[in-house]
C-alpha cells in the first residue's frame, strides 16, 4: 500500500509524458508548459506509478490533499524573503532546499500564499529544486535583482524549468487539496512571514 505520508506533488515539464510511452499519472495544469505528478519522497523520490494511483483513488482516501500538507509541513524552511523597504512585507519569496529536489512544489501552497500576498503574486520555476514568488506589488528595482536570480538559477539548474513570470492561477488546484489538515501549520507559516526577514 503507498503511504499517503510520504506522497509530494511534483510539477514537472509537460515533455515527460510527450513523445513518451511512460505511463505517469498526472493532473494537467492551467499552464500547460507544466503537468502534476506526484512522487514518493522519503530517502528517494520514486514516482507515483499507474498501479499505485489507482490503489489510492480506490482507498477512499482524500490523498492528493495529505500530499500536498506534506509539502506544507517543510514549507517554512529553507526559504529566503525579501522585504519591502516601507511596508515590511514579502516582496519576494523563494523557497530553497539543498537537501531535496521538489522545492518547487511549495508554490502550490495557494491557501497561504494569497494570505501572505494578499494583492496577489506571480511564480516563477528556474529549477525543479525552487520556486520563487513575487508580490505584484514588487517594487521595478527589487524586480530587476530577481529576474537576475532567476537568470543565474536557471543556468545552473540541475533540472531547468522556465525563467517565465507566470500568474498564480496558472498552478491552480482543485481547492479541496489545498485546504490545510492541520490549521497550527498555516499559522505558523503566516507568522514567520509576518515576522521581519
Amino acid at each position: 500500500m503507498i503511504k499517503p505520508e510520504f506522497l509530494h506533488p511534483l510539477i514537472v515539464p509537460r515533455e515527460y509524458i510527450e513523445n513518451s510511452t511512460w505511463d505517469l499519472p498526472h493532473l494537467p495544469l492551467p499552464n500547460d508548459e507544466f503537468i502534476l505528478c506526484w512522487v514518493e519522497y522519503s530517502e528517494a523520490m520514486v514516482y507515483l506509478d499507474r498501479d499505485g494511483y489507482n490503489e489510492l483513488n480506490q482507498s477512499g482516501l482524500n490523498w492528493q490533499q495529505q500530499a500536498l500538507d506534506n509539502v506544507r509541513q517543510s514549507a517554512y524552511f529553507h526559504r529566503y524573503r525579501k522585504d519591502n523597504v516601507v511596508t515590511g512585507q514579502p516582496e519576494w519569496i523563494a523557497f530553497l532546499n539543498d537537501e531535496d529536489t521538489i522545492s518547487s512544489s511549495k508554490v502550490l501552497l495557494h491557501y497561504e500564499l494569497e494570505r501572505i500576498f494578499p494583492s496577489g503574486y506571480s511564480v516563477v520555476i528556474p529549477d525543479r529544486a525552487c520556486g520563487i514568488v513575487v508580490s505584484n506589488e514588487c517594487s521595478d528595482e527589487t524586480l530587476a535583482e530577481v529576474v537576475q536570480m532567476v537568470r543565474n538559477m536557471y543556468n545552473g539548474a540541475s533540472v531547468p524549468m522556465s525563467q517565465t513570470f507566470f500568474s498564480s492561477s496558472a498552478f491552480a488546484l482543485p481547492t479541496e487539496w489545498t485546504l490545510p489538515l492541520e490549521k497550527e501549520t498555516t499559522t505558523l507559516i503566516l507568522q514567520l512571514f509576518q515576522q521581519a526577514g
